[in-house]
C-alpha cells in the first residue's frame, strides 16, 4: 500500500513538473515586452516601409479608437474585466462544445489567455497546452492590470496581411491610424480575431461584412452601442485600402539599410526595436529607376556625387523572384567604363587632352588587344580615343603610365577589388581578375563629377529610437583624390563622350558625362553618367551570363531615358570650371593642334592655363601678316585677329 502511495506522489509530482516545463519564468514576466517595427522614412521624411520580422507598429491605448477597444472585448471576452485571467463559465461553455465534437476546441479563451499563448506559448491546440495556457494566465492578471493586458494583446494579435497588432492592421486594410477607425472600420478589424484569413476582406468582402455585423451585433447586445448607432454601422460601405498599394517599396534598397544597420545595432533592435530611419532615398528617382530596368536584369543606382546620398537602388527586375542585390553583390568586368581611370592617371602625369597616339595593330609581349569594330584609324587625340572608346590607344597609355599607378588610383577610388594581380595591360580593358560591383564604380565617378573629391555612398541620415530620441546621425564620408585640374578634364573629356561618341544616346541637351562599357560576348553592358547633382550607373547583364545582345551604347540610351524624366523639373545647371581651367579650345581631332578650316574632326577641350596649345595661331601670322609687320609688336595689338573669341592670347 505504501509502495502505491509513494508511486501515486510520484507521479503527481511528475505530472505537475511536466505541466509547469516550459513556462516562462517569473523573469521572463517582469514586462509585457512587444516587438515593433522599425519604420524607414525617405529623404522628404514620408514612410517607405517597415524593416520587420512582424509587420507590428506599438501604440498605447489612448491612441487607439474607443469602438475598436469595445469591440474586442464585447466579441472575445465579454467578462475581461470580472475574471482572474480564466473564465470559469467560458471555459464550462468550451467543455461542453469539446464534448459534442470529439476534439478540443479554442473556444473559451480570455484575453488574457490568448496573451499568453501569443507571448508565451505555441500554438499546439493539445490539452497541455491548454493547462499551461491557464496557469500562464492567472500568473498574468496577477502581475499585471486589466489596462497592461489589454494593451499588450491589443498590439500583438495577429490580425492578416503580415500585420501584427491593431495599428498594423489598421494602416494595411484602412490606410489610417487605430485612433482614426471608425465603429464599421473598428468592427470589421476585431472580427479578424477569430480568423484573419477566413475573414479578411481580401479574400471574401461578403465575407468580412458579416462578420463585422456579427461583432456590430455583439457591442450591441453588450450595451456598448445604441440600436441606431448599429443600423448605422451595418450600412457602411466598407472603403478597403488597395492591396496592390502596401506592396514593400524600394526592397534592395530596404535591404541594404537593414544590413548597414544590424551590424551597427543588431538585429533584434533593428527589425523588432521600433526605430526610426531617415534615408537618402528619393522615390520620384526609385521609380523611375525601377521602370528603367523592367525590362531588364540588371541594376541601377543614382547617387548625388557632391554627399554621397544614394537616391535609388535596384538590384534587379524582380526581388520576389531573386533578392540579391545586383548593385551591390554581384561583381562583374566593368569593360571600357574602366578606362577613365587610365586616362585619369595619364592627366595627372602630365599628358593633355590634345596627345596624339596612333591607332594601330599593336602587339605588347604577346598581348594584342583589338578595338570593338577590328578597325583602326591612325593618329588622334586621347580626347578623340576615349570618346569612340579605342582600345589600343588606351593599352599605349597604360603602359606608358605604369600599370602600378593605374591600380593605385583605382584603389584610391574606392574600387578595392582591384589589387596588385590586376598589373597588366588587359585590365586597362576592364579584364580584371575579381571585377567590380555597379555601386563601387559609381562611387568612383563621384571624383570626376566632384572636383576631384570622392563621396563614399551614404544611405541612411539619422536613427531615433521608439521613444523619438536621436540615436545617431550618419555624415557623408569624403576624400581627395584628384586634383581640382585633372577631375574637370576627365569631365570634359566624358561630356565628348556623349556629345560626339560611343554615348550619343545619352545626349539630354544640357551638359553630362559619362562612359559606356562592353565585355566580351555582349555578357554585360554598363553606361555610368553625372550631371552636376545626380550621377547614375546602370548596368545590364543576365545572371547566367547568357549574352545580352546589348552594348554600352543602349545602355548609354537607357541612361538619357532615365535622366530626361529625372531632370524635367530641375533647373539647367553646368560643371563648376576651375580658375586654372581654360574651356572650349577648338583642337583637331586627328592632329592636337588648334583646329583649320580644313580639320574634318574638330573637338572642343579643356586645358590647365598655360598648357593650351598655340601652333595654329603661329600659322595664323605666318600666312597673315605683311613680313615687314611681324617684327612690331604695336601693330600686332591693333590688329582685329589678336581679338577674334576663342583665339589663344600670344
Amino acid at each position: 500500500m505504501l509502495k502505491i502511495f509513494i508511486t501515486m506522489i510520484f507521479l503527481a509530482l511528475g505530472s505537475f513538473a511536466y505541466v509547469f516545463n516550459g513556462l516562462p519564468d517569473a523573469q521572463d514576466m517582469n514586462q509585457l515586452k512587444l516587438m515593433s517595427a522599425s519604420q524607414v522614412y525617405d529623404i522628404r521624411g514620408e514612410l517607405i516601409a517597415k524593416l520587420f520580422e512582424e509587420n507590428r507598429v506599438v501604440v498605447p491605448l489612448n491612441k487607439m479608437s474607443p469602438y475598436l477597444i469595445d469591440a474586442i472585448i464585447a466579441n472575445e471576452d465579454t467578462r475581461f474585466y470580472q475574471h482572474r485571467g480564466i473564465d470559469p463559465i467560458g471555459i464550462a461553455r468550451a467543455l461542453v462544445v469539446n464534448i459534442t465534437s470529439g476534439d478540443i476546441a479554442e473556444g473559451g479563451s480570455t484575453i488574457t489567455q490568448q496573451l499568453a499563448r501569443g507571448m508565451f506559448l505555441n500554438q499546439d491546440r493539445t490539452l497541455l497546452r491548454k493547462i499551461r495556457e491557464a496557469i500562464l494566465a492567472i500568473k498574468l492578471d496577477v502581475r499585471f492590470s486589466k489596462e497592461e493586458i489589454l494593451h499588450a494583446y491589443l498590439n500583438q494579435i495577429y490580425l492578416g496581411e503580415g500585420a501584427y497588432g491593431v495599428e498594423a492592421a489598421s494602416q494595411a486594410y484602412f490606410g489610417k491610424s487605430a485612433g482614426d477607425l471608425d465603429l464599421s472600420e473598428s468592427a470589421m478589424i476585431a472580427g479578424l480575431a477569430k480568423g484573419p484569413i477566413y475573414y479578411s476582406p481580401y479574400n471574401n468582402i461578403e465575407r468580412a461584412k458579416e462578420r463585422r455585423d456579427t461583432v456590430i451585433n455583439g457591442m450591441y447586445l453588450q450595451g456598448y452601442i445604441t440600436e441606431a448607432m448599429k443600423e448605422d454601422a451595418t450600412q457602411e460601405v466598407l472603403k478597403i485600402k488597395s492591396k496592390r498599394e502596401r506592396s514593400v517599396k524600394a526592397s534592395y534598397f530596404l535591404d541594404y539599410v537593414a544590413k548597414e544597420l544590424v551590424d551597427l545595432y543588431g538585429e533584434e533592435k533593428v527589425y523588432t526595436g521600433g526605430l526610426k530611419i531617415y534615408t537618402t532615398l528619393d522615390m520620384h528617382l526609385q521609380k523611375i529607376a525601377e521602370q528603367t530596368l523592367k525590362e531588364y536584369q540588371g541594376a541601377v543606382v543614382a547617387i548625388n556625387p557632391s554627399d554621397g546620398y544614394i537616391y535609388a537602388m535596384v538590384g534587379g527586375n524582380n526581388y520576389s523572384e531573386s533578392q540579391l542585390n545586383r548593385v551591390t553583390d554581384e561583381y562583374r568586368q566593368p569593360g571600357s567604363a574602366f578606362k577613365p581611370i587610365v586616362y585619369a592617371t595619364a592627366i595627372n602625369k602630365g599628358m593633355k587632352t590634345n596627345t596624339v597616339m596612333v591607332d594601330e595593330p599593336i602587339d605588347i609581349a604577346g598581348y594584342k588587344p583589338l578595338n570593338y569594330d577590328n578597325k583602326y584609324r591612325g593618329a588622334m587625340t586621347l580626347k578623340k580615343a576615349l570618346r569612340w572608346s579605342v582600345n589600343t590607344v588606351a593599352v599605349k597609355i597604360g603602359q606608358q603610365v605604369g600599370m602600378h599607378d593605374v591600380i593605385q588610383l583605382a584603389n584610391n577610388l574606392g574600387l578595392s577589388t582591384i589589387t596588385k594581380a590586376d598589373e597588366h595591360l588587359a585590365t586597362v580593358l576592364g579584364g580584371v581578375s575579381v571585377g567590380v560591383n555597379l555601386l563601387d564604380l559609381s562611387t568612383a565617378y563621384t571624383a570626376f563629377a566632384n572636383g576631384g573629391i570622392l563621396s563614399k555612398p551614404i544611405a541612411v541620415l539619422e536613427v531615433r529610437n521608439e521613444h523619438d530620441q536621436v540615436l545617431d546621425t550618419f555624415t557623408t564620408q569624403q576624400s581627395a583624390v584628384l586634383s581640382p585640374e585633372t577631375a574637370y578634364i576627365m569631365t570634359d573629356m566624358l561630356m565628348g563622350t556623349i556629345y560626339n561618341g560611343t554615348a550619343s544616346g545619352a545626349n539630354i541637351g544640357r551638359e553630362a558625362a559619362g562612359k559606356t562599357g562592353t565585355t566580351d560576348n555582349y555578357e554585360t553592358a554598363w553606361f555610368i553618367g553625372y550631371i552636376p547633382d545626380l550621377l547614375v550607373g546602370i548596368y545590364v547583364g543576365n545572371d547566367n551570363r547568357v549574352p545580352t545582345d546589348l552594348s554600352g551604347t543602349q545602355v548609354a540610351e537607357m541612361w538619357g531615358q532615365f535622366m530626361k524624366q529625372a531632370i524635367s523639373n530641375k533647373q539647367k545647371r553646368d560643371f563648376s570650371v576651375p580658375d586654372t581651367i581654360i574651356k572650349g579650345i577648338d583642337i583637331c581631332a586627328n592632329t592636337g593642334e588648334l583646329a583649320e578650316s580644313n580639320c574634318k574632326d574638330h573637338e572642343y577641350s579643356a586645358f590647365i592655363k598655360g598648357t593650351e596649345p598655340k601652333r595654329f595661331a603661329d600659322k595664323i601670322i605666318e600666312k597673315i601678316l605683311p613680313k615687314e609687320e611681324k617684327g612690331s609688336g604695336k601693330e600686332k595689338k591693333n590688329k582685329w585677329w589678336f581679338n577674334f573669341p576663342g583665339l589663344p592670347k600670344l
